[in-house]
């Protein structure tokens, strides 16, 4: 079973989310686990902070992954998800796709504007709000810890890999470099793309280096999708390290998408390999096998 929770900066406190703006309550199932394999312990699950997308919440992403997308029924013996919502308010308008299906509140990580005078350099672009995310996210890695992954989806999967570039250029955050052996924190990108400010970019060029940032990567595009296209995601894909890095396509647009036939096989087979890296290192292993 996924654990749902949702927190704000000023007082962060788990709660349950809200449901669907058009359903009845729903019964949550209990899932019995599995039998793991081999260097995982059986009763061992992955711990990840899912990160929802721009002027949604933590709830709606919750209903997203376990409901619209199955994967607390897909995966949920692997992994249990603790959801947040981003400390600002929606600064805008919902995207109507979002405010017909979906209650409010919303939230966003940062609002996207640009300052300056129209020139032969144009405006500068800037993210309103996106230090605050980062200290947000910082103070619930630490405090509502431990975490063993982050999952992101649209603004969410763009904000997890600004995350990563911090943590490898700044140290500080999820992705801080570990000790030698230790697998550190994974990230699984949902229709994600590289940030577009230019402090972005540097941190990106940094951070990747020439092989690109060691941290494990499960990348979600949608062949479809018309808001990130799949060009996009496959460029932000490629910031890390291809030895850990893992791409997985579905046919549909800007979505979560359900989690069946051979692309959950493939997750699965991700999830568990790093179950089986966090195993070893717990039991004084090491990490060679990802």
């Amino acid at each position: 079973m996924c654990v749902a929770s949702a927190e704000s900066l000023a007082a962060i406190k788990l709660r349950v989310p809200a449901k669907f703006s058009n359903r009845g309550p729903r019964e949550r199932r209990v899932i019995p686990l599995r039998a793991a394999a081999a260097q995982a312990p059986a009763t061992m699950k992955l711990r990840v902070l899912a990160l929802h997308s721009f002027r949604t919440s933590g709830s709606i992403f919750r209903d997203q992954l376990e409901a619209l997308g199955n994967w607390s029924d897909a995966i949920g013996d692997l992994c249990e998800f603790v959801y947040v919502d981003a400390p600002h308010p929606a600064s805008g308008e919902v995207p109507e796709d979002v405010a017909s299906f979906f209650q409010g509140p919303h939230f966003e990580w940062w609002n996207a504007t640009s300052f300056g005078v129209e020139g032969k350099e144009g405006k500068v672009l800037q993210y309103e709000g996106l230090e605050q995310s980062l200290e947000f996210v910082e103070e619930v890695w630490r405090t509502k810890g431990p975490f063993d992954g982050i999952v992101g989806f649209s603004q969410g999967a763009t904000f997890t890999g600004l995350l990563a570039a911090t943590g490898k250029v700044e140290g500080r955050g999820p992705f801080v470099p570990r000790d030698a052996g230790d697998p550190g924190a994974f990230a699984i990108l949902i229709s994600g793309m590289q940030a577009r400010t230019e402090e972005a970019k540097r941190l990106y060029t940094e951070a990747s280096g020439e092989m690109g940032m060691d941290i494990a990567t499960l990348h979600i595009v949608g062949e479809t999708d018309r808001a990130i296209p799949p060009a996009m995601s496959d460029r932000a894909s490629q910031m890390f390290v291809e030895e850990r890095r893992a791409v997985i396509r579905h046919g549909r647009g800007h979505v979560v998408p359900r989690l069946d036939g051979d692309n959950l096989k493939s997750v699965r087979s991700w999830l568990q390999e790093q179950l089986n890296a966090k195993g070893r290192y717990r039991a004084g292993g090491t990490t060679a096998a990802l």
